[in-house]
């Protein structure tokens, strides 16, 4: 049996403010906006390039807590801009065993 190619789910072309922070030493943040989003996913276009499997924070508009999330790519589009695919972390949920 032939493995699925591309995405197991649709993202939905929704634009939104976010905010960008690398997890590192040297912090960086910045403010962009979605192309589209999924539960699992987002792409954002930024002006900075991003690496590839690189951690950072992402924090939706009107929301305090930022989510965990990891560069899948960074692409090069025009007028020195980037289109960055973020898989968004899953977060464990606590049992109360």
């Amino acid at each position: 049996m032939p493995m699925p190619i591309g995405r197991s789910e649709k993202r939905a072309p929704i634009e939104m403010t976010v905010t960008l922070t690398r997890v590192s030493k040297r912090s960086f943040t910045e403010k962009t906006i979605t192309e589209n989003v999924s539960s699992h996913g987002v792409r954002a276009v930024t002006k900075k390039i991003w690496e590839a499997g690189a951690g950072l924070l992402i924090c939706f508009a009107g929301k305090d807590i930022p989510d965990q999330a990891r560069v899948v790519y960074c692409q090069r589009l025009t007028n020195k801009r980037f289109a960055v695919g973020l898989a968004l972390c899953v977060k464990e949920q606590k049992s109360d065993d």
